[in-house]
């Protein structure tokens, strides 16, 4: 038995929450394999509060070991670790089962996600929840349709974001048409920020390459509280975050990896070769962020 790993539960029993970094619960720069059967059975059979603070500490134990951490990546892979969290942490609906979508959702890719989409469709349709939905979106089990169109009955769900999403990432061409038109249609960075969101969340094909071909947008979006003058934001950035959800395991789509004109061109080339795109237009004069001077006063 893993003794730092009784050691948390101990404490997660007594109402502590997790802080990471996890520790001692490794072996050889791996999750300890003792240690992730006595998790998982914890899992299992814990409190609601426990059974969260379990995942909180799997999947810190997931990301902070895998080789792409150091490059940047924040990346759930560890298929041990995955199997968990889509089998005992989806068993009742509750703060863990939450927090268990949220990571994998957020952390895997739809790749890795696919051989549990039974599962979250079953997920889906006892027990729907915005997580749930944007979980079936990112996975796209084809047994989640007939889920999907009894949830499109109910007025609870019918005009619910989350579940349009997932309607689209799983074929519904209307509704992939209106969030892929939204973003085409925005004339602002505001609009276009919040419009490149829904687009990385339903991860379609043709969702995809429209973000690709906008990391050539030369929009921005104010910064708030930043006086004088304007401090702003590349939109590009947020058509990162987007692709990045679909591709976690990809260090040049992070933002924070971003710091000249040559990242974007990496991160370009990478939509270039995985999604098809090509680019007619220049490049806008690389920002990432940046400062505008005030107005000059009028007499």
């Amino acid at each position: 038995m893993s003794k730092h790993a009784q050691e948390y539960l101990d404490a997660f029993a007594r109402g502590q929450d997790f802080v990471p970094p996890a520790k001692g619960v490794f072996a050889d720069g791996r999750p300890d394999d003792e240690a992730l059967a006595l998790l998982g059975k914890a899992l299992e059979a814990g409190s609601p509060t426990v059974r969260e603070n379990v995942v909180k500490l799997l999947v810190d134990m997931g990301r902070s070991t895998d080789p792409l951490t150091p490059e940047g990546a924040d990346v759930l892979r560890h298929p041990r670790i995955i199997g968990l969290l889509a089998g005992t942490g989806l068993a009742r609906p509750d703060l863990g089962r939450e927090a268990a979508m949220d990571a994998l959702r957020k952390l895997v890719s739809s790749r890795a996600l696919a051989p549990f989409g039974e599962a979250f469709a079953d997920t889906l349709g006892k027990a729907p929840s915005h997580e749930a939905l944007l979980l079936v979106a990112k996975a796209k089990p084809a047994q989640a349709r007939a889920v999907l169109e009894r949830l499109n009955m109910l007025p609870r769900w019918r005009h619910e974001e989350a579940c349009l999403i997932a309607r689209a990432a799983l074929g519904n061409a209307e509704d992939e048409e209106r969030f892929i038109e939204r973003a085409r249609a925005a004339s602002s960075g505001e609009e276009l920020a919040r419009a490149v969101g829904p687009l990385g969340l339903m991860g379609t094909p043709r969702g995809l390459k429209l973000l690709g071909e906008l990391l050539r947008t030369p929009l921005t979006v104010d910064i708030p509280g930043s006086m004088p003058g304007r401090s702003v934001k590349s939109v590009r950035l947020n058509v990162l975050d987007a692709l990045l959800y679909n591709f976690p395991e990809e260090p040049a789509l992070y933002p924070n990896n971003i710091n000249r004109d040559d990242d974007y061109r990496a991160a370009e080339r990478f939509c270039t070769k995985t999604l098809g795109v090509v680019y007619k237009n220049p490049p806008p004069p690389y920002l990432k962020f940046g400062n505008v001077p005030p107005s000059p006063l009028r007499p």
